[in-house]
């Protein structure tokens, strides 16, 4: 199969603030550690292009910055909390780690400021383009199956990780064997700016079976979670929403299942599943939507909806279990506020569905067995789609408005769930800032920098023991060297001039070194 490469539209996207509020912007100048008292000492400074008072929390992660959890209120004192006016000079915030373990120096921190205006959910649902969908199924669409079509299958898969990344998510593969093959799931995670343990997953299986191209089961999800993901990404929201690529569904729901087993994070909590499986198949021909055995009995309601409506396949089946009622619930009531036009058949089977197996065929079915509340979001599959499992599943059997208004829904849901908010933020390291001002009394000298902050050019002030020689090193807050010289400096007083003009605006750590004594002071360049 020749090699089919994404459409630049998918890579692309448009990132631009779509908003008319703009967040507030935090930037952190230092962060000095107190080892003796246990102590955090951060200055910052805070604006707000609308001047309103904002929130201010803190977070830190100890796993290299995989997770921040937020910091109890009872650690902190200075400026945080409600009520922080931006503007006007630095403001200072104090952690109290003594509850802590570990090494402070090796831990990150990251500050947030919210000014607490609504973020529109109607402007998300708007955004949905039905463009992006036929162009994400263009690709997608051909045989995806390990053991007759590898190529296609790592092509999208591929294509996932690769959107993933580009969307700025945390990616990573989740990889298992099975029968001797090894599959891989590919997860993605948007961190929460306030509890970010709480996660909800928007997913989709990415194999085909053979023969098919699959461009229903299940393109159509695929291609539905990478829609929702492009406008998810552009905004900020209170807990996590984490988007999988699942493998080998097509041989038992086995990605899914080794993901329960051994792929989620020790940190996250999953309050909600949410499972596109076949979202584009639609007709309004009369006596096209069948039922499994039993389900006049058990869904009395929903099947008096359909003998109402003559057995019509242009609805969206929202599939629940019991412990997933009020996810249920949430989906079917966002879907009627942001979604009008789509009809929808919200219900939940006993227990984990073990009395209605047709709808446990997803990986849905995999989180209702670990206790996890998750729906199944589907056209029916063979229950309406003629050409399910076929060579005919192809794009050209798909409704796309039907497809949009899914999505649209399965996105509402997902940001009512997880909150937007309005918040800006900075991160640190802790180990460079908490060597600001540091000096060595070794160091042979006394050194004054100025002006700090700069627009660009620095002048170093120095009044020297002796005359000695000195390696200058300029760090960011990733710990990278961005400008380095060797200088001399003369006995007594003297000034040493230079220019960095080609650097960000930011906070930098500028480092003297001499023999094994060295002196590191706190710049912050502003543009």
């Amino acid at each position: 199969m020749m090699k089919r490469l994404l459409l630049p539209g998918i890579l692309l996207w448009s990132f631009s603030t779509m908003a008319i509020n703009s967040a507030p912007i935090v930037t952190i100048q230092s962060a000095n550690v107190d080892e003796v008292a246990q102590t955090v000492n951060i200055v910052y400074q805070l604006t707000d292009a609308e001047n309103q008072n904002c929130e201010v929390w803190l977070k830190y992660s100890q796993d290299g910055g995989m997770f921040y959890d937020t910091i109890a209120i009872d650690e902190l004192s200075g400026d945080f909390g409600a009520g922080i006016v931006p503007g006007g000079s630095s403001k200072t915030l104090v952690w109290d780690y003594s509850q802590h373990t570990g090494n402070i120096l090796d831990t990150k921190i990251q500050l947030f400021a919210s000014d607490g205006q609504p973020v529109s959910i109607a402007e998300m649902v708007a955004a949905i383009d039905s463009n992006e969908l036929k162009n994400s199924m263009s690709y997608i669409e051909g045989v995806r199956h390990l053991a007759t079509a590898p190529a296609h299958l790592n092509e999208v898969r591929d294509s996932i990780e690769s959107i993933f990344i580009k969307s700025g998510l945390n990616t990573e593969k989740h990889t298992f064997t099975y029968n001797s093959s090894t599959g891989e799931n590919i997860l993605g995670r948007k961190a929460g700016a306030k509890n970010e343990a709480v996660t909800y997953v928007v997913d989709a299986h990415y194999d085909g079976v053979a023969g098919a191209p699959a461009a229903d089961d299940n393109g159509t999800g695929v291609a539905g979670m990478l829609e929702a993901l492009r406008i998810l990404s552009q905004y900020q929201f209170e807990h996590s929403i984490r988007f999988i690529g699942f493998d080998f569904e097509e041989s038992g729901l086995i990605g899914s299942n080794r993901y329960l087993l051994n792929g989620i994070k020790p940190f996250e909590n999953i309050n909600g599943v949410l499972n596109f499986e076949m979202i584009g198949y639609y007709t309004e021909v009369a006596n096209t939507q069948t039922t499994p055995a039993g389900f006049n009995l058990l869904f009395p309601t929903t099947y008096q909806h359909l003998q109402t409506d003559s057995f019509r396949g242009n609805f969206l089946i929202v599939c629940g279990n019991d412990s997933s009622a009020g996810l249920t619930t949430t989906f079917v009531n966002a879907a009627t506020q942001y979604v009008p036009d789509l009809k929808k058949s919200g219900f939940n089977v006993p227990g984990n569905g073990q009395i209605a197996a047709d709808l446990r065929r997803s990986d849905h079915a995999s989180f209702w067995d670990k206790g996890k509340k998750a729906l199944l979001l589907t056209d029916g599959a063979n229950t309406r789609n003629p050409y399910y499992h076929t060579p005919g599943d192809s794009v050209g059997t798909l409704n796309f408005t039907f497809m949009t208004n899914v999505v649209k829904a399965t996105l509402a849901t997902a940001a009512v769930l997880a909150k937007p908010i309005s918040v800006g933020s900075a991160k640190a390291d802790l180990w460079p800032l908490s060597i600001a001002e540091h000096h060595d009394h070794s160091f042979p000298a006394s050194v004054e920098v100025y002006p700090n902050p700069t627009s660009g050019s620095l002048t170093l002030r120095v009044n020297a023991n002796e005359t000695f020689r000195t390696k200058l090193q300029l760090f960011d807050l990733k710990g990278s060297v961005v400008w380095s010289n060797v200088v001399e400096f003369a006995k007594g007083k003297s000034t040493y001039s230079f220019k960095l003009n080609d650097l960000q605006a930011g906070n930098y750590i500028l480092v003297l070194s001499h023999g094994e004594s060295n002196l590191s002071k706190t710049i912050v360049i502003n543009k």
